[in-house]
């Protein structure tokens, strides 16, 4: 682990000695703000994508007052589609008015690619793989991936997504086709005996409607077949050892977050509320879960992050494999390895984010390929505490079984909307258990 360390200080240092030739983000356009309304937007740089792409990820708008606040969010949100490696706005004013010059580099759109990961952000359950992509079929934003996985958990999916799907109604539409073999989570299941594995078939298709700029309503349709490898009564609700059953979900989206792989501003919030399975079938529950996410920045020097999280369950009996679980995809750091199972849960988040290096662009003309020549890249000092806790549905939350830890870290972004964590964490009950993680994505 200190070797991790200490190639991420060189890092730093190789960044910090090229910041003289990059290009930072931090946009200062010669005008008071007040002053200037937005008269007409052009794009450049576009070959393949569509205009009305790049123009409906904009908060600004013909005949809108222009500040510098409003142009650095247009541009993060732009970043945000993940079509392009640089995003810049150049600003023309003309008396009162000014016109936007919005520039990009694009990405390349069709690819393979090599897959590889993490199951439940543990270095012990590596996958790998291999999937191709469309991510800009017909410059529309229309994305295809189809992909194949071995090692931790193999699976094979093709997923189809278009954000525009019925353009004048700002209508979109998402399907996807999966089969997986996912290790058994559930201590309950496994007992006393050895693990066992767990096979999935799933289909769904979501629809929605984009309501403003910032929020979305959908429905979601699934079917599910889960079958398990050693069947033992609890193992699955049917007796066969195969549970079959449709599920619908209704969710309200609301986010206005700047940079969604790493943002410094906005707000996030996600209600869903699921039927799963059949009134009256063998599986047959509903749950409603809550994700709420705040980011605030304080000037160029500092972001606060905050994140609450509940998931609930109700009805009928939620099968093991369903429950709430604290330890896997969702984790308490300073308690990293520490697994909590029940039917509901409820997680809480808190960061400090203190910029090393803004964001910024560095070019590299030596590179063959055009598309990855231009990285973006920022790094952050961060300080963070979490506490989450799970129970069951016939008791009740508990204050003194929630579990909570705190640390501090380093937070890498480079291209291609990758965050790299290197994070040192204390269990806040006793203090004694410490870790070192090292982490891909960001916690919130």
């Amino acid at each position: 682990m200190m070797k991790l360390w200490a190639l991420l200080l060189l890092l730093v240092a190789v960044q910090v000695y090229c910041v003289a030739d990059s290009d930072s983000l931090s946009h200062r356009y010669d005008f008071p703000d007040s002053t200037l309304h937005v008269r007409s937007i052009f794009c450049t740089g576009n070959e393949v994508t569509k205009e009305h792409i790049i123009l409906n990820e904009m908060s600004l708008k013909e005949g809108v007052l222009l500040t510098h606040e409003a142009l650095d969010y247009d541009i993060n949100r732009i970043y945000s589609l993940q079509l392009f490696n640089k995003v810049d706005i150049l600003v023309v004013p003309t008396d009162s008015l000014a016109d936007l010059i919005v520039t990009v580099n694009e990405r390349w759109f069709f690819y393979p690619y090599p897959i590889a990961g993490l199951t439940d952000h543990s270095w012990s359950k590596l996958y790998y793989g291999l999937g191709v992509a469309h991510t800009n079929v017909g410059g529309i934003n229309v994305q295809l991936y189809g992909q194949g996985v071995i090692g931790y958990n193999p699976f094979a999916s093709l997923m189809y997504i278009n954000p525009l799907f019925v353009r004048d109604m700002n209508v979109y539409l998402s399907a996807q086709v999966q089969y997986a073999e996912t290790r058994n989570k559930s201590i309950v299941s496994q007992g006393t005996g050895s693990n066992f594995d767990e096979e999935r078939f799933s289909l769904d298709v979501t629809i929605g409607k984009r309501l403003t700029l910032y929020s979305r309503v959908y429905v979601t349709a699934e079917y599910a077949q889960l079958s398990v490898t050693n069947n033992r009564a609890g193992r699955t609700m049917s007796a066969d050892g195969t549970d079959r059953f449709p599920a619908l979900s209704l969710g309200y989206r609301y986010d206005t977050r700047d940079l969604i792989e790493y943002p410094r501003y906005g707000t996030s919030f996600n209600l869903v509320a699921s039927k799963i399975g059949t009134f009256g079938g063998v599986v047959d529950y509903e749950r409603y879960t809550m994700d709420f996410r705040r980011f605030i920045t304080a000037g160029e020097f500092a972001g606060f992050a905050g994140r609450l999280y509940g998931s609930v369950a109700d009805g009928g009996t939620v099968p093991n494999y369903a429950h709430a679980f604290i330890g896997y995809a969702d984790k308490i750091r300073g308690h990293y390895n520490t697994i909590l199972e029940g039917d509901d849960m409820a997680m809480a988040t808190v960061e400090l984010h203190v910029p090393i290096i803004s964001p910024r662009y560095i070019r590299f003309e030596e590179i063959p390929i055009e598309q990855f020549r231009t990285i973006r890249y920022a790094v952050y000092a961060a300080l963070f505490a979490d506490a989450g806790n799970v129970w069951y549905q016939r008791d009740q939350f508990c204050v003194n079984r929630t579990i909570t830890g705190f640390g501090a870290g380093l937070h890498c972004l480079i291209s291609y909307s990758m965050v790299v964590r290197f994070e040192y964490a204390i269990d806040a009950q006793t203090l004694q258990h410490r870790e070192f993680i090292l982490d891909l994505g960001a916690a919130l």
